[in-house]
């Protein structure tokens, strides 16, 4: 491995493919091998749109001894059977976010990937965009004092009534989807397990009746005092961008799930530090996919199993915090539970 480029398997091609291979081209170090899809005619799609020399159906792609990992950008409900049918052929895994439906399932993903000797990250790509890093010295070098609250909203307005977004037999609502990023950036901030967490969702409020969480608030509470405040939805649009109050000073960034830039503010003073995305190719925009993707081939040219910035305890607590607080609203999926 250490003198060829990574060979990358795609385990599906939903929508998200497309922001993920733009990231892949602004790199050499990765080569696309095969792209498979539940359709044929998805994965041909995809395929020629991005000149993917094979197009397979899940199990030839796995089958492969050409692919050194594979990244499943499917529904969640699926990620655990793909994960694991992969991770049984030993293939190395990147899984969307959120990993699992809940706790038990990454755990089982956990254990296979364990057995199988092979890389499992969940796709958290805020955790490796280099204004997040930044962020981290900024507050470590003590210039906004200690952190007191830590905001952020994710949110946005779903009109489809056929989407999975909107179906509680697919673990729709607004917690996994957008929310996980809420929480795992409190990871990030406070590095830490809140003692607490707590919150409100609004289930079956609106004109549509859905049994998921329209839209919620929730509160986490760590031991010095300091406050996590979240709301996420997907039936209300609200502004994503994040706060960290300190008691000298705060800091703004905006679009915080996909960061380029903070402004950290101290008395009458601030200061913007742009981090714009590097563009390699003419006409090829990628959002900061290239960060995520470029960590990965470093852990499997290191022959890690698991990512230092992402390690797999990162993920179990970030679903288990979800299922907590579905536990404190009654929320349940039928299909998963």
């Amino acid at each position: 491995m250490k003198d060829k480029k990574i060979r990358w398997g795609l385990l599906g091609a939903g929508a998200i493919l497309d922001r993920f291979l733009l990231g892949a081209m602004q790199f050499d170090d990765i080569e696309i091998v095969a792209v498979a899809s539940r359709t044929e005619a998805t994965a041909k799609k995809q395929a020629q749109k991005y000149n993917i020399p094979q197009v397979c159906t899940y199990e030839e792609l796995l089958a492969r001894q050409d692919i050194d990992i594979v990244y499943i950008p499917v529904p969640h409900t699926y990620h655990l059977e793909l994960a694991v049918k992969a991770m049984n052929s030993k293939k190395n895994v990147l899984v969307e976010k959120p990993a699992g439906i809940n706790e038990k399932q990454w755990d089982t993903m956990v254990e296979c990937a364990k057995k199988n000797d092979v890389f499992l990250m969940e796709a958290s790509w805020t955790r490796f965009f280099p204004c997040i890093a930044a962020i981290k010295a900024a507050i470590a070098k003590g210039e906004i004092g200690d952190v007191r609250v830590v905001s952020s909203n994710f949110s946005f307005r779903n009109e489809d009534s056929s989407s999975r977004l909107l179906d509680p037999e697919r673990a729709g609502g607004g917690l996994l989807d957008v929310g996980v990023y809420n929480i795992n950036f409190q990871r990030m901030i406070f590095e830490k397990d809140p003692l607490l967490i707590t919150g409100v969702a609004s289930i079956a409020t609106d004109e549509l009746k859905l049994n998921i969480d329209e839209q919620a608030a929730y509160i986490m509470q760590y031991d010095n005092g300091a406050l996590g405040l979240m709301a996420s939805a997907v039936r209300t649009t609200m502004i994503d961008t994040a706060y960290i109050y300190g008691t000298t000073g705060y800091i703004v960034i905006p679009h915080f799930w996909k960061p380029s830039e903070y402004t950290l503010v101290t008395g009458d003073t601030s200061t913007t530090y742009p981090f714009p995305v590097a563009q390699r190719v003419d006409g090829i925009e990628d959002e900061g996919y290239q960060y995520e993707i470029a960590h990965v081939n470093d852990c499997l040219r290191n022959n890690l199993k698991e990512s230092p910035v992402m390690p797999h305890i990162e993920t179990k607590k970030i679903l288990a915090a979800c299922d907590e607080l579905r536990r404190q609203w009654g929320l349940k999926y039928p299909s998963w539970e």
